[in-house]
């Protein structure tokens, strides 16, 4: 045999083993490929047309691109919540004040029955009235005028003039004074009531009043 035809010989023993093994393996799998199916046959109920068209809807659906330095703010609001006050107190009771004559919350003085005590007590019941200059009638007084109108009510006449009252009765001392004595300052005149008080109309914008006595060295006059 040449070595052309012993080469011819090799190639084709060679093709045969090759195509040998190939039938082989080709047969092993066929007949394993039933065992195989089996196998994935008990696997049941299972809807590989919903798992299907679930895989296509996310492969279709858009995607969401977010920057790396994106942030997130959630906005939030501070609720203050004021807590409720403290009770007040209950306040306490107080004393109801005794019946005043006058702004200075004095007790009115107890007449005893003598011209000049009545006269306070008439002067007593116009404390209030507004100042009204030359007025000598409850719709308003100045300070010889209500001494005029007082005195007038328990049968005294009196002029109606500050100065002219000065010299219409006896000077006395502020030891000996009492309810009814007139108490003059120059330019001005007044009833004392008492007690270190006087019932007088001073100016316009005060009225009528009973208080604690100020002048400081006045004259005491008893009319009667």
């Amino acid at each position: 045999m040449s070595k052309t035809a012993a080469d011819a010989a090799r190639k084709g023993a060679l093709v045969a083993a090759t195509s040998g093994i190939i039938a082989t393996t080709l047969s092993s799998t066929a007949s394993a490929a039933p065992e195989g199916n089996a196998r994935y046959e008990r696997v049941t109920g299972l809807d590989l047309e919903a798992l299907n068209a679930s895989r296509t809807h996310i492969e279709t659906a858009p995607a969401v691109r977010v920057a790396p330095d994106a942030r997130l703010d959630i906005a939030t609001t501070v609720v203050k919540v004021k807590p409720a006050p403290e009770p007040e107190p209950e306040p306490e009771p107080r004393p109801e004040p005794a019946p005043a004559a006058a702004a200075t919350g004095t007790a009115a003085p107890v007449s005893d029955g003598s011209i000049g005590a009545r006269a306070v007590s008439i002067a007593m019941q116009f404390v209030g009235t507004p100042y009204v200059y030359g007025g000598e009638s409850p719709g308003g007084f100045d300070c010889s005028g209500l001494v005029k109108y007082a005195f007038a009510q328990v049968g005294v006449s009196l002029p109606h003039s500050s100065s002219a009252l000065r010299s219409s009765g006896m000077v006395v001392s502020a030891a000996e004074a009492r309810p009814g004595d007139l108490v003059w300052t120059p330019g001005h005149i007044a009833i004392y009531a008492g007690g270190g008080m006087v019932v007088e109309a001073v100016s316009y914008g005060t009225p009528l009043s009973y208080r604690a006595m100020w002048q400081s060295n006045p004259t005491f006059v008893r009319v009667v």
